[in-house]
């Protein structure tokens, strides 16, 4: 499999604080890749930085071996890089099927958007039933597949999710993460960042460990659960 991003050595500040320090990371093409840690680790900064909502203060990032760090978030959104925020950000006064078309804004090929749309409606049933309904009436499981939704109907080349099981109940966490290996499926390279470990080592090919803004870790499940510390700290074994 080929490379489709590559980190290179990523630093980030916040003020004189650091959220990323030397951060090397590789997402091969249709993979699903987990970045798990700590609260206040550096998760969310590492997404926001590739997605260009934030600029790293050093380093590179290669997307397609094309140098996307310094682009605007809007450039990197076309190139095919799309970001399912922390906490969701939807239009909570406009219907579900609006949320969805939102998402669909770079998308010029109406076919595709056709495709697109009954994809989703197949992974979540509920919003094709709520598709009139206003998004913040939503429940907070139907928020987050409604979140989900709007950024893959661009149909993304890498899709980078930020905590979507944040908040919910184990039932419908699962439900989500059932959607998230179909979207792989589908051929979506995904890069998902969870605080839920158990769950992200589950669905994940290769999870890295991200502490104090470095990454200290790599592998697969397998590999790792053969840490002693990761089963302790991550896994409560």
């Amino acid at each position: 499999m080929k490379d489709l991003l590559e980190i290179k050595r990523i630093y980030h500040y916040y003020g004189s604080a650091k959220a990323l320090e030397e951060v090397n990371l590789k997402i091969d093409e249709k993979s699903l890749d987990a970045v798990i840690g700590p609260n206040g680790a550096g998760k969310s900064t590492l997404l926001r930085v590739i997605s260009g909502l934030e600029e790293p203060y050093r380093g590179k990032i290669e997307f397609q071996n094309e140098r996307i760090d310094g682009l605007k978030a809007y450039t990197i959104a076309q190139k095919g890089i799309s970001h399912c925020p922390e906490r969701r950000r939807l239009f909570y006064d406009m219907n579900v099927e609006d949320n969805i078309k939102m998402g669909a804004y770079l998308l010029k090929d109406k076919v595709r958007y056709k495709k697109m749309k009954n994809f989703i409606y197949e992974l979540f049933p509920r919003l094709k039933e709520r598709r009139k309904q206003r998004a913040g009436t939503l429940s907070g499981g139907e928020q987050q597949m409604l979140a989900i939704a709007r950024a893959i109907i661009s149909n993304p080349k890498l899709l980078l999710l930020d905590e979507p099981s944040l908040g919910l109940a184990p039932k419908i966490k699962e439900s989500i993460f059932v959607a998230i290996k179909k979207i792989k499926e589908e051929g979506t390279t995904t890069l998902l960042v969870e605080q839920d470990a158990t769950l992200a080592m589950d669905v994940a090919e290769n999870i890295h460990i991200l502490e104090e803004g470095k990454i200290e870790m790599s592998g697969t499940k397998e590999e790792l659960m053969k840490e002693p510390r990761v089963k302790e700290a991550y896994l409560g074994i």
